[in-house]
C-alpha cells in the first residue's frame, strides 16, 4: 500500500525555491498591467509597443544565454554559475526601479526591456544549471513541481492584486514595490553560499558537505 511521506528537501534546493518565489511574485504585481502602462504613461505609446517590446526582451535574453551558459560549463565549480544569477537577479531587480524613477519615453523603454533580457539571460541558464546539480535523487519530478507551484501560484497572487494596486496608488508605486520584493532574491541566494561546489567537485567545508548529504538522504 502507498504512503504518502513528507519529502525531505535539501536546503540549496529551498533556498533556490525560495528566491524565485520571491521574484516572480514581485514580476506578478507589474507584468499583467505593462500594456496598460505603455498606453497610458508613454508618451506615443501603444498596445503595438508592449508586443515589440517583448520581442526585444525575448530576443536579448535568448541571445545573452547562450554564451553565458557555453562560459559558466567551460568553468569548473559553482562560483561562476553563482555570480553570474546574482548578477543577473540584481539587474532584472533595477529594471522596475529605473521605470519608477524616470520612464515616460518610448525609447526608455525599449532599453529597459533589453536591459532586462540581460538580467535574466544571465540568471535563468545558471539557475538551471545550480537546481540541477543540487536536486535530490528520486525527487526530481516533486521538486521540479515545487519549484513550478511555488512560482506559478506565487505569481497568480501577484497578478491578482497588481491591477489593484496600480488602480489605487499609481504605476510608479507599483514599480517601487516591485523592485523592492525582487530585490530580496539576490540576498536569499547568499544563504547558499557556503554549499557551492568548488572546482573539484567538494564544498568549502567537510561538515557543510556532510550536512548537505544527509540533507539529501544521501
Amino acid at each position: 500500500m502507498f504512503k504518502f511521506r513528507r519529502p525531505t528537501i535539501n536546503r540549496v534546493v529551498m533556498v533556490l525555491v525560495y528566491a524565485d518565489l520571491i521574484f516572480f511574485t514581485a514580476a506578478g504585481l507589474i507584468t499583467p498591467i505593462m500594456a496598460v502602462f505603455y498606453v497610458d504613461e508613454i508618451n506615443g505609446g501603444s498596445i503595438a509597443l508592449a508586443g515589440l517590446v517583448t520581442a526585444l526582451f525575448w530576443v536579448v535574453k535568448s541571445a545573452v544565454q547562450v554564451p553565458v551558459s557555453l562560459y559558466a560549463d567551460s568553468h569548473k565549480g559553482e562560483h561562476d554559475d553563482f555570480i553570474l544569477m546574482v548578477i543577473g537577479y540584481a539587474i532584472a531587480a533595477l529594471v522596475p526601479f529605473l521605470y519608477f524613477l524616470f520612464v515616460t519615453e518610448a525609447w526608455q523603454v525599449y532599453l529597459l526591456e533589453a536591459l532586462s533580457g540581460v538580467g535574466y539571460g544571465l540568471m535563468v541558464p545558471t539557475y538551471l544549471a545550480m537546481f540541477t546539480r543540487h536536486i535530490d535523487k528520486q525527487k526530481e519530478n516533486f521538486e521540479w513541481t515545487l519549484h513550478s507551484n511555488a512560482v506559478g501560484l506565487g505569481y497568480a497572487a501577484a497578478a491578482a492584486i497588481g491591477g489593484l494596486l496600480a488602480e489605487r496608488f499609481g504605476f510608479r508605486t507599483v514599480f517601487l514595490l516591485t523592485a523592492i520584493v525582487m530585490a530580496l532574491s539576490p540576498i536569499v541566494l547568499l544563504f547558499i553560499r557556503k554549499y557551492l561546489h568548488k572546482s573539484d567537485g567538494s564544498v568549502p567545508d567537510p561538515g557543510v558537505a556532510m550536512r548537505h548529504h544527509k540533507e539529501q538522504g544521501t
